[in-house]
Order: structure tokens, then sequence, then C-alpha cells
């Protein structure tokens, strides 16, 4: 599957008519400022239902809700979920799932959990997983169909607490999708050395797919493109290449790709259309992953 991120239906639309084919997968969030709104079927099960869109969803959940400073909505920690104080919710949002006719959805719960940027990175690894893994557990509940997908972020071996990223992988009896969001930054990838080296990172989309082979599970890669925003490497049609490259080289893996179109001034600036920041990279894109 190959998809784009889209806020809005008519994104997908704009995407499906410039790369010349239809877009399998929509990307999205749910809105994280509370639990009401996290667990909310208004968005983005309500504007995605079947008849709306066939396609398939990869929603993004976090592990709890934060407000618009990224602090935990009342307080909201590790060590609660752990113990189950979150549970029903989850529950909640898995019987959503099934009331809207996504009982099959992509979940990223917890996405790029390796990073510091967003709250629920584990401060204890142990109780972390037990968290997670309640939450799986609670979504599963009522809708036993959900995917799981697990996904880090690129380049960041260690957790913020220095300890390896795969330590806080839940097991597989949770995970169905090991993933990664991958932008070419934080270094980007200029050469064939430079990729080569950061892909065989641990938390590089190499050994991702090395990974999700060893446990039997699908790989996946949410967010990605090139990236023209500071640390970023620019329009590099390279960095296309080769996602394109180790796609179709592991297809028989391949869970689904998405790829991350975005002009907000405090983001990646890595639109290829609606506005077409980067050119070079918009029209090799379009020759590999469009109709032609």
């Amino acid at each position: 599957m190959s998809g784009a991120n889209a806020n809005y239906p008519m994104d997908i639309d704009q995407w499906a008519k410039w790369t010349g084919r239809p877009v399998d997968l929509a990307l999205m969030f749910v809105t994280r400022d509370s639990w009401a709104n996290l667990v909310s079927p208004h968005w983005p099960l309500d504007a995605y239902t079947r008849d709306k869109w066939p396609g398939q969803i990869s929603v993004a959940v976090p592990l709890w809700p934060v407000d618009h400073s990224g602090a935990p909505v009342d307080g909201a920690n590790e060590n609660d979920c752990a113990a189950g104080a979150y549970d029903q919710y989850f529950a909640q949002l898995g019987g959503n799932l099934q009331k809207y006719g996504r009982p099959d959805a992509i979940v990223r719960l917890g996405w790029e959990f390796n990073g510091d940027w967003f709250n629920w990175y584990p401060r204890d690894v142990e109780v972390w997983k037990n968290c997670y893994q309640h939450e799986v557990a609670a979504l599963r509940s009522t809708a036993p169909e959900v995917q799981i997908d697990w996904t880090m972020s690129m380049h960041r071996d260690t957790l913020p607490d220095g300890t390896d990223v795969w330590a806080a992988y839940p097991g597989d009896d949770y995970v169905d999708i090991i993933g990664v969001d991958y932008y070419d930054m934080a270094p980007p990838a200029p050469t064939e050395k430079i990729w080569d080296d950061l892909c065989d990172n641990p938390s590089g989309l190499c050994n991702i797919v090395k990974e999700a082979r060893a446990h039997g599970k699908k790989f996946s890669v949410p967010e990605w493109g090139v990236v023209s925003a500071s640390d970023g490497g620019g329009d590099n049609p390279f960095f296309v290449e080769k996602m394109y490259e180790t796609f179709r080289a592991n297809t028989d893996v391949l869970a689904y790709e998405s790829y991350w179109n975005n002009h907000e001034p405090d983001n990646v600036h890595s639109s290829l259309l609606n506005p077409v920041l980067n050119p070079r990279s918009a029209k090799r894109y379009q020759q590999l992953f469009g109709a032609g």
C-alpha cells in the first residue's frame, strides 16, 4: 500500500490526481488534547467511513493525551497506564473503530516513542512496555482485527535515557507491524555511503526490514520525505530513489509506506505538491511512485 498524509479527504483526491494512480492509504492523527477527543469518532473516523473512503487508514494515537504545550493531560504517565488506568479509553476507541467500519485500521500507538519531542517516551522501559501491552489488549478487546504499528523515529538508536531503542519492543504478541518514520535529516543522506551507514543502524530503515523479517512481521514507513527545513538534505531526489529501491526490494514484507507532504512553517518542508517546495524530488517521485 502506498499513501499520503490526509488531514482532510480532499488531500487524498489531490494526491491521486497528481500521481495518476489511486491512493491506497490515508495517514492521519487523532486529536490528542483530551481523552474525549482522543477516542472521539468525529475525527478521523466519521470523515473516513468506508462509504467515504474505501482505502485503508493509518491513525497515530498517543499513549495518553497531551495539551497544546505538550504536557500530559491530568498528569497522565506510564505508571498509571501500566496499572490499567487508561484501558477503558482504548476499549472505547476500539469500539468506535468497529462502529465506524474500521475494525482493521492500522493504529500507530505511541508513535516516535524514541524521541523526546512527545511526552510518551519511556522513563522506565519495562513499565513503558507494560503500559503499551495494556493499551493494545484494551484496543483488541473491542476491535480484535486492529493492526498495531510500533513506530520509531529514524536516527534515534537509543531512548532519551540512553537505553537501546529495541529494549522498548513490547513483544511479538502486541505488535503487527514494525515501523519507522524516515526523513532525510539529522543527518541527511546525500551519498550512497552515508545512506548505507544510516540504513544499517538500529533505527535505520534496512535494520527495520531485517528485524521485521526476524520477528515474522510486516514493516512500514508511515511518514517519509525529503527535508528542506533545517538539518535536512534539501531537494534530494537521490533520497526518493533509495526509498523506492528499498520498498521494491522488500515488497513481500512491506505493509505500507506513506509520503509526508508538508509545508507548515515549523515542520520539515517536505512538500512535493501544493506547494511544490522540492521540484526535483517531486519529478522523481512522480516517475517512480506515480502512474509511470
